[in-house]
């Protein structure tokens, strides 16, 4: 059986190849390219060659690569270092930064926990039920909390009701669908808002940066909400009808352990209620951002009394109240929400990744490289919109399966906007496909987190993985595929 610690090591044998890769196709492209393509253009195709490779095997940290652009783009002419630097600050890399940080202070106070034994708890304790009820609370927790870090709190809990089925063919098959089901979930739950999973603010970047337009948190979450509510099931019912129908009966173990559980937590208190407050009133103050129109009833909304208000200043806001307030924690000790010890443990190198993207996304439009790419694409134009949609899918699913899905996303935005425009279809349209199809991926322990952190378990294997794996990635492109192409028009226009 290869584990991801093989796989690690077979990296770090062919690591000198892939290091030198890089530099190579940038020489390689920039030589090979038309003489017709202006000579920063040139510069720019063989830079994205350089980072994709780097992006794809990870010879160097994500963030390291993601720093090139700083680099190259001034010492080719293809960008000054003003230019090059700007979209490092672009407003979703700091929108992200605040749900990091939100994120940080429920997991600090236990507030995620809470939420996942009182939902397990509701859905009930038959098989089918405890497995949708792990599902449930996971796909809702990772709405607003990484993908990674959902999985990692629901795996033991999801361990912890397993063992309460017997040491058999039908407990075994229980487990596995519970492991399953939580690494799947985490990716599902993560495509209902903008905070959920990087692939979608890698999205709203790319939108403002390339087509001038922003992408809000309600609408995009009138987009992902249905998708993950439609998937979210279907890949229950193919976990628990299909692939392990043989599952064992719980004893009234799995009821008294999620109760015991719940009661080790306490009463909502302290710094948990203050925290969780803070996070509904930041939730409110997006979907509020907007106003909102119910037939002739205008509900005026933030910015109607605040025109520059975004929702990544929102998120930023939200984020300083956790530095500003403070409550008890169990010890009775005041302290801070959040300190900065823990603000510093959030993952900085998806935001440099985000900044990377877009600054080389940028380069490619000013240079002319984009328009070049969709010039040379205009041979798709003949095909139903359907079968361009479902073909982009599948190939940024293919990567996700082998990358990181934030380094996929990033390198197909420039991708599908040039497409779009040379098929005559909505730039925004295809760069939803591909973001919601990146954060697909369901096949191979090494795919996502949260699939590597339940094939640890030792429930699953990869064959097990893989089966149910390739069925949910298959769902998941006609699923993405039909509601993109049916939602988008209606919602963002």
């Amino acid at each position: 059986m290869i584990t991801p610690a093989d796989s690690h090591d077979q990296l770090s044998r062919w690591r000198p190849v892939i290091l030198l890769a890089g530099p190579a196709l940038h020489a390689l492209l920039f030589f090979a390219a038309p003489a017709s393509l202006a000579t920063e253009a040139r510069h720019v195709l063989g830079i994205v060659a350089w980072m994709a490779t780097w992006w794809l095997f990870e010879p160097v940290p994500l963030l390291a690569t993601s720093l090139l652009p700083l680099a190259l783009l001034p010492l080719t002419g293809a960008a000054s270092m003003r230019d090059a630097a700007a979209p490092y600050g672009n407003d979703i890399v700091f929108l992200f930064l605040g749900g990091f940080l939100l994120a940080a202070a429920l997991e600090r106070w236990n507030a995620h926990q809470r939420i996942a034994y009182a939902l397990v708890s509701a859905v009930g304790f038959t098989t089918r039920r405890i497995v949708f009820g792990v599902m449930l609370a996971t796909a809702l927790i990772s709405m607003w909390i990484s993908n990674t870090a959902t999985a990692a709190m629901m795996y033991p809990i999801a361990l912890a009701v397993g063992g309460m089925f017997a040491d058999d063919t039908g407990g075994a098959e229980t487990r596995t669908a519970l492991m399953l089901g939580v690494a799947y979930a985490a990716s599902i739950g993560g495509m209902s808002t903008l905070l959920g999973t990087p692939p979608n603010l890698v999205l709203a970047g790319a939108s403002q940066e390339l087509l001038g337009r922003e992408v809000g948190f309600v609408p995009f979450m009138m987009i992902g909400l249905p998708i993950a509510a439609i998937l979210l099931p279907l890949c229950w019912a193919m976990l628990v009808f299909v692939l392990h129908r043989g599952a064992a009966s719980p004893g009234h173990g799995a009821r008294e352990l999620l109760r015991e559980r719940r009661a080790a937590l306490g009463r909502l208190r302290g710094g948990e209620a203050v925290t969780l407050v803070v996070f509904a009133c930041t939730a409110v103050a997006w979907v509020m951002r907007q106003p909102k129109q119910f037939g002739s009833v205008v509900v005026p909304g933030i910015t109607s009394f605040a025109p520059r208000v975004s929702d990544a200043a929102i998120a930023i806001g939200g984020a300083v109240m956790l530095f500003v307030l403070s409550a008890r924690d169990t010890n009775g000790a005041r302290r801070p929400l959040l300190v900065w010890s823990e603000a510093r443990q959030i993952p900085w190198d998806v935001l440099f990744l985000f900044g990377g993207g877009l600054s080389l996304a940028a380069a490619m439009e000013a240079t002319g490289l984009a328009a070049w790419i969709g010039e040379s694409m205009t041979g798709l134009a003949g095909f139903p919109s359907i079968v361009i949609y479902a073909g982009l899918a599948v190939i940024v699913l293919v990567l996700s399966e082998l990358a990181s899905n934030t380094a996929v996303a990033t390198m197909a935005m420039p991708i599908a906007a040039t497409l779009a425009v040379a098929v005559d279809q909505p730039p925004i349209v295809l760069m939803l496909v591909a973001a919601f199809a990146a954060s697909t991926g369901f096949a191979l322990p090494v795919a996502t987190p949260p699939n590597t952190i339940v094939f640890g378990s030792g429930h699953v294997t990869v064959r097990q993985m893989a089966r149910a794996g390739v069925l949910l990635d298959l769902l998941g492109i006609i699923v993405i595929v039909l509601l993109v192409s049916l939602l988008a028009p209606l919602v963002l226009g």
